[in-house]
């Protein structure tokens, strides 16, 4: 295996299908919104879910991320067509876009947005101060673990990390600090979150099923 400073990274970029470090823009308001909701569409009739599909049909991640939690639709249902299958499925709901490049999500109310945002956060906020080689190897470890979880893999393709300033070896053991995330965790962090909205997901497909 190659040794030096970024011989690990070159490959591993280009395995994640990113062809250049950080080729994305980041603006700093676009930074301020890495974590926070962006787009938010209340989708309470099969109208409203049309239209939905028809407004975001190009956005690249909204069907691999709602379908990659729902394996009971087709996986190559197209995109215009599903914010209509989630909600026959689900009933309403809203549609969010949770930060800048982050993930689509389908929750039945505000409190189960804020859920999902704040468990999304704990991964950015993570991966932000993470070092690059940690944050590469764990986007690289979360697509192996599913094909949908691309979290990391969309934030390494911006300059969004915010590095702290180099800490001696003790003062991690001040209270209140926590050394930076290893792989192992930011990988938890991601599949924790898509867990999450995966089971929301079955539970509203469960609680809709016995309306019916």
């Amino acid at each position: 295996m190659p040794t030096g400073p970024g011989a690990w990274e070159a490959p591993t970029w280009q395995a994640l299908g990113l062809s250049r470090p950080r080729a994305l823009p980041l603006t700093g308001a676009a930074r301020e919104r890495l974590a926070h909701m962006t787009e938010l569409r209340d989708i309470d009739s099969p109208a409203a879910a049309a239209r939905a599909g028809a407004e975001y049909v190009g956005e690249r991640w909204l069907a691999p991320d709602l379908l990659g939690v729902r394996p009971w639709l087709p996986p190559g249902t197209p995109r215009r067509e599903v914010p209509g299958a989630v909600l026959n499925g689900e009933w309403t709901g809203f549609l969010a876009l949770l930060g800048e490049y982050g993930p689509w999500v389908y929750a039945a109310d505000v409190r189960a947005l804020q859920v999902l945002s704040g468990a999304y956060a704990a991964l950015v906020q993570a991966a932000q101060v993470a070092p690059e080689p940690v944050a590469l190897q764990a986007a690289a470890l979360s697509l192996a673990d599913a094909p949908h979880h691309t979290l990391l893999i969309r934030l390494e393709a911006t300059p969004y990390r915010r590095p702290e300033r180099p800490a001696r070896w003790w003062s991690w053991r001040l209270p209140g600090r926590q050394p930076p995330a290893d792989a192992a965790t930011l990988v938890e962090l991601e599949r924790a979150f898509w867990t999450l909205v995966a089971a929301h997901a079955q539970d509203r497909r469960a609680v809709w099923a016995t309306r019916r």
